[in-house]
C-alpha cells in the first residue's frame, strides 16, 4: 500500500491559514482600538475622543505576510502624532516648552490583550 501524503499541500494551507488568521486577528484588534474611545470614554479610565482623527489613524499598517516560522503583520496608528503619548502618557516638556503631565489612556494595548488571545482559534478556524 502506497500513502500519497500530500505534505506540500498540507504545509501551503497552514501557510494560508496562518496569514488569514493574523490578518483577521489585526482587523479585530483594529475595530477594538476604535470603539475604546466616545462618550463616557474618560470616566472608564478611557481616552474621550473630541475629533476622532486618533480613530482614523489606527489601521492594519502592513497585511500578514509569511515568515519564517509563520506569518507577520503590523497594526496601530502611525500618522497622528499625539497617538504615542495618548497610549503611554507623557511626562515633559512639549515642542512649545510647556510642561506636560498627561496620564496614559491606552487604546492598542487593551484591544492587543482581548484579541491575540483569540488568534490560535482564528487560524484552526480558516484550516
Amino acid at each position: 500500500m502506497t500513502i500519497n501524503w500530500k505534505g506540500d499541500a498540507v504545509v501551503a494551507k497552514i501557510r494560508r491559514a496562518q496569514i488569514t488568521g493574523v490578518n483577521t486577528t489585526m482587523a479585530a484588534a483594529v475595530l477594538h482600538a476604535k470603539e475604546n474611545h466616545g462618550p463616557g470614554a474618560h470616566g472608564a479610565g478611557r481616552f474621550e475622543t473630541q475629533t476622532a482623527s486618533l480613530e482614523r489613524s489606527v489601521r492594519i499598517v502592513e497585511p500578514a505576510k509569511r515568515i519564517n516560522r509563520g506569518a507577520k503583520g503590523t497594526w496601530g496608528s502611525t500618522d497622528t502624532i499625539y497617538a504615542r503619548r495618548i497610549e503611554l502618557g507623557f511626562q515633559g516638556k512639549d515642542s512649545k516648552g510647556r510642561v506636560v503631565d498627561a496620564p496614559a489612556f491606552p487604546f492598542l494595548i487593551p484591544a492587543a490583550q482581548v484579541e491575540y488571545p483569540k488568534l490560535s482559534g482564528r487560524i484552526r478556524a480558516a484550516l
